[in-house]
């Protein structure tokens, strides 16, 4: 499941509403919670094999069809219902794609209690980190690294600036800190141009630290879109605030967590992968 564990931890965004849905999933009459229980409760029917697997080829046709910009489509364990995956978002909507819900509507397997929607989301950032390497992520590593965590961090941020003060702690614990820019102001703010600046410096760790400790750092300008693409891909995740912390297996942390209590939730999310 998600963590919850730090919202106290959080610098939340002041000036943007990151809650932006795709321009298909606006289209979708949500039903928050009428849609989730009555799908559960309604009464399955028997078919062949064979009838039932090509009604949902069918069904997913149609809906490749209806939203063109979807990025996937599959079934869910209940029949006629289907998950759009849009980027890092999913959503669900019956076959015909008319209605569906989102966001607080999440999927619960209720005999075993998994959030079925939250395993998903956790897969699909799981491919994210298998990509890190196009990411032009800013890397604070340890000699014996255990954990690499990507941080989602903003200069101005207190509880982001609180975490690199803790960097060493970190690393003595075996957790690597790969950083990608989210300016929580925006673009064409001095947040902004100070992170850009960050990533066009010849010295990145150097120029990074003393924005952390509220030190000067010479504007520069230079070719990188890393910041544009970072703070694309923050808003597309849904995040509201810094810094934000996405485990190897995929789990997103909202908030700023003490050294110790990390490495126990690295620890614990690798034994029970």
């Amino acid at each position: 499941m998600d963590y919850e564990i730090a919202i106290d931890g959080l610098c939340r965004e002041p000036a943007y509403n990151f809650f932006i849905l795709n321009r298909a999933v606006n289209k979708m009459k949500f039903m928050r919670r009428a849609v989730p229980l009555l799908l559960l409760l309604a009464p399955v029917v028997l078919y062949s094999t064979d009838s039932v697997e090509a009604e949902v080829e069918a069904d997913i046709a149609q809906l490749k069809e209806k939203y063109a910009n979807v990025d996937e489509v599959r079934p869910t364990p209940v029949p006629g219902l289907y998950e759009l995956r849009f980027g890092y978002r999913i959503a669900y909507v019956d076959a015909s794609g008319q209605f569906g819900f989102l966001g607080s509507g999440d999927l619960q397997d209720v005999s075993s209690g998994e959030n079925l929607t939250a395993s998903r989301r956790a897969e699909v950032r799981r491919e994210l980190l298998a990509s890190l390497d196009e990411w032009d992520t800013l890397d604070f590593m340890p000699d014996r690294t255990e954990h690499e965590l990507l941080v989602f961090t903003d200069v101005d941020c207190g509880y982001c600036r609180r975490l690199h003060q803790q960097m060493a702690e970190y690393h003595e614990l075996g957790i690597g800190v790969r950083y990608v820019a989210f300016p929580r102001s925006g673009p064409d703010t001095d947040s902004w141009t100070t992170m850009q600046s960050i990533w066009c410096s010849d010295n990145r760790p150097a120029a990074m630290t003393s924005a952390k400790a509220g030190g000067f750092v010479p504007e520069r300008q230079c070719d990188s879109v890393s910041v544009e693409r970072h703070f694309e891909l923050g808003r597309e995740i849904g995040l509201s605030g810094t810094p934000a912390l996405l485990t190897p297996g995929g789990e997103l942390i909202p908030g700023y967590v003490p050294p110790i209590r990390l490495a126990a939730i690295l620890s614990e999310e690798a034994v029970s992968e």
